[in-house]
C-alpha cells in the first residue's frame, strides 16, 4: 500500500472542509445484480491490479448497498474500494486530484457509516483510518492524522491481521515519517512494524518498512536481513506489479548497504 503520507506538509491542526457525499446513481448488469456482493466484491478488490476490477467492484456494491445501506459488510467493503483507489492516485498530478476527492470523500462516507452502524467492526475502523491517512495527505492536516491513528489502534486491538497486519503497518510508517515535534518515532515505528509482523509475517510490504527503520537508526545488520527478506520472496500471483515494487525498492536499498 502507497503510505498515505507528507510530512513535511502536516502543519495545520485542522482540515479542509470536505464537500458533502451525494450518492451517484449506478447501475450494474442484471448477472452482477444476481450476484453475492459479499463474495464478488472482495474478489474484485483482490484482482485490483486487472484493469476495471476495481471500478467494477465499487459500481457492484454501490448497487447493492442502495438495497441495503444498513450493511456494515457492504459499507465496510466499499471504504476498502474507495482507498484502494487512492492508493493508486498520485496528489502530485493535477488530472488525479479530483478523483481522489471523490474517491477519499465516497470512502470516508461509507467507513463512517459502518463505523456508526457496528464499532466493533475491525475492517470499518481500519478502513476509516486508511481514508483519514489519504484525506490528511490531500488536505495537509495533522487533525486529520491524529484521527486516524486513534482508528488504527481501535482496529489493532479488534483484529490486529486485518489487511496483512495493516492497522499496525500503517501506525508504524505513519510514525515513522511523523516529524518528532508532533509525536513521531522510530523506535515506536519499529514497535508497531513488530507487531504487525507477529499478525502477517509474510507481509513484504511490513519488513521493507522495518528494513528502512532499521536503516534510520543505523542498524544495518538488521536492516539486511529484513530486505533479503524481501528480495528473496515471490510475487504474489495477481500483485506481481505491487510485489515487483517493493522487490526494486529493496534491492536499492541493499545496495546502498554495499557502498563504501
Amino acid at each position: 500500500m502507497r503510505t498515505p503520507w507528507a510530512p513535511l506538509l502536516f502543519l495545520a491542526a485542522g482540515c479542509a472542509t470536505a464537500p458533502a457525499y451525494v450518492v451517484p446513481d449506478v447501475s450494474i448488469s442484471a448477472e452482477d445484480q444476481r450476484h453475492d456482493p459479499l463474495k464478488l466484491g472482495p474478489e474484485l478488490i483482490e484482482k485490483r491490479e486487472t484493469p476495471g476490477s476495481l471500478e467494477r467492484a465499487i459500481a457492484l456494491l454501490r448497487w447493492h448497498w442502495k438495497q441495503q445501506p444498513e450493511s456494515v459488510d457492504l459499507n465496510a467493503l466499499l471504504a476498502e474500494a474507495h482507498s484502494r483507489m487512492c492508493e493508486v492516485l498520485d496528489l502530485k498530478k493535477p488530472e488525479d486530484r479530483p478523483p481522489h476527492l471523490e474517491h477519499r470523500t465516497a470512502g470516508l462516507h461509507h467507513a463512517r457509516e459502518a463505523v456508526q452502524i457496528d464499532p466493533g467492526h475491525a475492517p470499518a475502523q481500519y478502513w476509516l483510518g486508511s481514508l483519514l491517512l489519504h484525506a490528511a495527505e490531500a488536505e495537509s492536516s495533522l487533525g486529520r492524522t491524529n484521527e486516524a491513528l486513534k482508528h488504527l489502534e481501535r482496529a489493532e486491538a479488534l483484529h490486529a491481521s486485518v489487511d496483512d497486519g495493516g492497522p499496525a503497518r500503517l501506525r508504524g510508517r505513519v510514525l515513522q515519517d511523523m516529524p518528532g515535534i508532533f509525536g513521531g518515532s522510530v523506535s515506536k515505528a519499529i514497535a508497531c512494524y513488530r507487531r504487525s509482523l507477529e499478525a502477517a509475517p509474510g507481509a513484504m510490504s511490513t519488513r521493507l518498512y522495518l528494513g528502512e527503520a532499521y536503516l534510520a537508526i543505523d542498524k544495518p545488520d538488521l536492516a539486511r536481513a529484513e530486505l533479503q527478506h524481501v528480495t528473496a520472496s515471490k510475487a504474489r500471483a495477481g500483485h506481481e506489479k505491487e510485489d515487483r515494487d517493493l522487490h526494486r525498492k529493496a534491492e536499492e536499498l541493499l545496495r546502498k548497504l554495499h557502498e563504501p
